[in-house]
């Protein structure tokens, strides 16, 4: 494991033993701060029968709230950088995820891809593709720079616990990046801001035919 690899796990795996993280990753603060639940089983098509993971879950309180929803057979497959403060079914890394090739219906990562760079987050993209079987989606949300750089450098202060470096992307750079990861469809999903801070957002829906 490289040096930059170790301070992400590390800073991941400090931030979740404290009190505050487990508030964020509830259920409740989890809905009030990501889109409609109904909204995100439509964009990934979440139906009974189908494999489901989320990577980046925290505690998976929001996953298991999809799953359940959606009326899911089995409960969804937990991945994180590190153990967490909740239910993790496994310990991962974008880069080489532990799933079989056309093993995954559909996917979800909330607010987990600033914490990598460019090379770690064209690379998850390249394992998204891997993994959904046929007909299978994912759903990347992420926090979106914006043009003021005060407000932007607020933003990062406010989106830094939990990462050992923060790198907001707007919807170019969060496309071109995965753009030849081997997708059949990448597209712009428009969540809207947050309600308080009313900071964007970008979600990139990407699909396999």
């Amino acid at each position: 494991m490289n040096r930059r690899r170790k301070t992400i796990v590390g800073v991941r795996q400090s931030w979740a033993r404290t009190p505050w993280a487990r508030l964020l990753n509830s259920q409740e603060v989890q809905a009030l701060v990501t889109p409609r639940a109904e909204r995100i089983i439509q964009l990934i098509d979440l139906a009974p029968g189908k494999r489901y993971v989320d990577f980046g879950c925290g505690t998976a309180a929001f996953a298991h709230l999809l799953a359940r929803k959606a009326g899911l057979d089995e409960p969804p497959l937990a991945l994180d950088l590190a153990p967490g403060p909740g239910p993790v079914d496994a310990i991962a890394w974008p880069a080489d995820l532990p799933l079989a090739s056309q093993s995954v219906d559909c996917l979800t990562s909330l607010y987990f891809a600033r914490r990598f760079d460019d090379d770690n987050l064209h690379a998850y993209g390249r394992e998204i593709a891997r993994v959904l079987a046929p007909g299978g989606a994912a759903l990347l949300l992420e926090v979106a720079p914006v043009r003021a750089r005060w407000l932007d450098r607020l933003h990062h202060q406010l989106l830094s616990p939990g990462c050992a470096h923060v790198d907001l992307r707007g919807w170019g750079r969060m496309a071109a990046l995965l753009t030849e990861a081997g997708f059949d469809a990448i597209d712009l999903v428009n969540v809207g801001p947050f309600l308080f801070p009313p900071i964007p957002r970008v979600g990139v829906l990407l699909r396999r035919a």
